[in-house]
Order: C-alpha cells, then sequence, then structure tokens
C-alpha cells in the first residue's frame, strides 16, 4: 500500500496551505502533511478514530492539525475553501462515493487539487468482483471499487477533472493481513475458500499463492488520483 508521503507528494501542497483530509483514521496523511508545512484539517466519522489521533497529536506536540467529528458526505464549513483536499484508502468504505465528490469540491477552491489514493478495480468486471468479495469478507463496512475509466466519470459527474494518476501493485502478506483482522477462523476459511474456488484467471491476474489450502500472498491494483476543482 502506497504511504502517507506519496499522497503529499503527488497533492504537492504549498507551505501554509490549508489542506482537508478526510477520513484520517489515526492522522497519518495528516501529519505527513502537517510535517510539510501545511495547516490541516482532519476529520472522520469515528469518534474513537479521532480520540486516538488526538492522542497522538499531543504526543508528537503536532499543533497545526485540528482533527475533528465529520462525515465526509456532510461537509460543513460555513464556507471555508480548502487549498487541496487528501482522502487516503477510505472511498471504498463510504456508502455514496458521487455525493462525497461532490462534497470534496464545494469545499476546493477553484482549480484547488485533491488526491485520492484506492484500490483500483481491473476493466475486467469479473476481476474486479472477485476483489470486491475479498474485501467484503475481510471488513463489512467494504462497499466498492471502481476502474480508471469509472473514475473519470465519476470525478467530472461530480465537480471534479482528474489531471494525474499512477499506478502501482500491491503485494500483500496473506498470512499477516488475516491476523492484523478481527475475524473469526470461519471467517478466514471463507477468504481461503474464495481464493480457492477462484478461476485460474483470477489466480493468475491477483498472482496467488496457495499453499496447503491456505492464500498466502496476493497482489491488487492501487491507484492514486490527483483532481482540481473545476
Amino acid at each position: 500500500m502506497f504511504e502517507a508521503k506519496q499522497v503529499v507528494d503527488m497533492l504537492n501542497p504549498a507551505p501554509g496551505a490549508h489542506i482537508l483530509d478526510l477520513a484520517t483514521h489515526h492522522g497519518d496523511t495528516a501529519i505527513a502533511l502537517a510535517e510539510a508545512g501545511c495547516v490541516v484539517t482532519a476529520v472522520d466519522s469515528s469518534a474513537k478514530a479521532i480520540e486516538k489521533c488526538n492522542e497522538i497529536l499531543r504526543e508528537k506536540n503536532i499543533s497545526t492539525i485540528t482533527a475533528q467529528i465529520m462525515n465526509a458526505e456532510q461537509l460543513s464549513f460555513n464556507g471555508t475553501k480548502f487549498d487541496g483536499v487528501t482522502c487516503r484508502m477510505a472511498m471504498h468504505h463510504f456508502d455514496n462515493v458521487p455525493l462525497t465528490l461532490r462534497q470534496i469540491a464545494g469545499v476546493l477552491k477553484e482549480n484547488a487539487p485533491m488526491v485520492i489514493g484506492e484500490t483500483l478495480s481491473p476493466d475486467d468486471r469479473s476481476l474486479g468482483d472477485f476483489m470486491m468479495l475479498i474485501g467484503r469478507l475481510r471488513d463489512s463496512t467494504f462497499k466498492t471499487i471502481f476502474t480508471l475509466d469509472d473514475w473519470r466519470q465519476l470525478l467530472l459527474d461530480n465537480g471534479l477533472k482528474m489531471i494525474d494518476y499512477s499506478l502501482s501493485k500491491d503485494v500483500r502478506n496473506a498470512t499477516k493481513w488475516l491476523a492484523h483482522s478481527p475475524l473469526s477462523d470461519e471467517q478466514k476459511q471463507r477468504i481461503h475458500d474464495a481464493f480457492n474456488d477462484s478461476s485460474q484467471e483470477i489466480k493468475d491476474y491477483y498472482r496467488a499463492v496457495i499453499e496447503d489450502g491456505k492464500i498466502t500472498e496476493f497482489t491488487d491494483d492501487k491507484i492514486l488520483i490527483k483532481a482540481i476543482c473545476v
């Protein structure tokens, strides 16, 4: 998975820029932005995540980040416009991505950039559907992933325009990935079964390594998208 610094590098904010970090979780991207000289508003719909984020900010003595509870689909900043927006590995959990994009467009200054980091669906929908299945088996809040063309159209339809993107492959150690999840053994077995029962095309595309009936490694697609408010 790409690091927070990669998001910041693609955003390329000017020192002192006021950046909004959506679904900040524990603030990794927000902290990377602050280290780049930005003033950051970090939001997350989870009170627990914001509590932990604020604890980390206190420990690190970071004063240029304000963390608060807010849903990305209901942004409310009383007319404040941001110099940039970031959202790293969270939109596949959102109920309504088009609405979120419209919310983002509404809080960005004209021609200001946004960077999204996400899992990418292959153009072959059957391959994308398989990765959505795996995502949902591991995390019930996993909603959907999009192709590159999907993202282009979603952005255009909601006040934003893609100006750059970067593709990468994420090699996952599935053993650790599952060990770090809250799943029961039965739930983990469903993921092993899904890989075992998948077609050879799926196994090949995701470079699945299966040992003794257990998925131990696979590769999925990631994308960093830079768009501007138009």
